[in-house]
Order: structure tokens, then C-alpha cells, then sequence
């Protein structure tokens, strides 16, 4: 039987993340899908958002499919790396 082994770890302040994630959950998880990096086995996946976190976070909290749209138009990168 094979194990798979994931971690996640975030390079933001990790106040601002346990406080959203007590205050409004999907705030936390955009601000995890902006800058975090997620381990799956042996490989990384780092993920940067190039636009502003403050406004994703805002149209997130008021409506969030301008959350999507925003995601959509200014784009965002993702790193791969095997360890």
C-alpha cells in the first residue's frame, strides 16, 4: 500500500491567515491559493497571484465572482520544483 504524504505552507503573515480563517473562510483560502505552496509527495507547487491581494480579498468578502474575474485578467503564475 503506498502512502501519499501533502503539506502546505503559506509565506504571508500567518496572523492575518488564522484570523480569516476564523472570521470568513473563503478569504483564507484565496489568500492560500495566492501565495502558498503545496507539497504533494516529492513535488512542489508555489503559486503567485500578480495582481493586488487587498482588492482579491475585498471583491471576495462583497462578491465573488468579481474575486474570479479578477483572477481571470491579471493572472498568475505557478512553480513547480521536485525536491
Amino acid at each position: 500500500m503506498s502512502e501519499q504524504k501533502y503539506r502546505i505552507s503559506y509565506s504571508g503573515s500567518m496572523l492575518w491567515l488564522i484570523f480569516w480563517f476564523l472570521v470568513f473562510f473563503p478569504v483564507a483560502l484565496v489568500l492560500l491559493a495566492t501565495s502558498g505552496e503545496f507539497m504533494v509527495d516529492s513535488r512542489t507547487f508555489a503559486i503567485n497571484y500578480e495582481g493586488s491581494k487587498f482588492w482579491l480579498c475585498f471583491w471576495t468578502l462583497v462578491f465573488f465572482p468579481v474575486a474570479i474575474v479578477m483572477v481571470l485578467l491579471n493572472g498568475f503564475s505557478v512553480r513547480t520544483a521536485v525536491a
